[in-house]
């Protein structure tokens, strides 16, 4: 055809129609690649910016300031959490102190329990038991002295 001198056809090659649509298949991965990871980092980007409103609620921002950066957010949150660490600690101490008075108080009073079922173990040994209606005291007999008052 081409000793004709009509204008010919180039001569096909594969590896260049393979390499073509290799490029177009690859550009096209590329681009679809790209725009997933734009969904992604949107997605991402705004959970972020929903993680952000959800600790503005929890953390007291003060009213220096309408509108807080996130660096100031994050500061204040910091600053918060260690606030609230420390008045754990405290209470925590506060509970220990309380348990270990607990179980002093709990100690002193079996101890005074037991003293006092002694004390009525020997005031009774050798007497009958009476109660207030059966004894009788001469309250008019009784003399004081000007002291003996001020004690009882």
């Amino acid at each position: 055809e081409a000793e004709h001198g009509y204008a010919s056809v180039l001569p096909f090659d594969s590896d260049y129609s393979r390499k073509k649509t290799k490029a177009g298949t690859m550009a096209r991965k590329s681009q679809n690649n790209r725009s997933s990871h734009n969904e992604l980092e949107k997605h991402r980007r705004a959970k972020l910016r929903l993680y952000l409103e959800q600790l503005k609620q929890l953390v007291p921002l003060g009213p220096d300031s309408t509108r807080h950066t996130t660096l100031s957010l994050l500061k204040r949150a910091k600053m918060h959490i260690k606030k609230l660490e420390e008045q754990d600690r405290k209470a925590l101490n506060i509970k220990e102190q309380l348990q270990r008075e607990h179980r002093y108080l709990k100690r002193r009073l079996e101890q005074l329990s037991v003293q006092g079922m002694e004390r009525i173990r020997t005031d009774s040994m050798g007497s009958t038991i009476s109660t207030d209606s059966e004894q009788e005291v001469d309250i008019e007999g009784m003399e004081y002295t000007p002291g003996e008052m001020d004690s009882i």
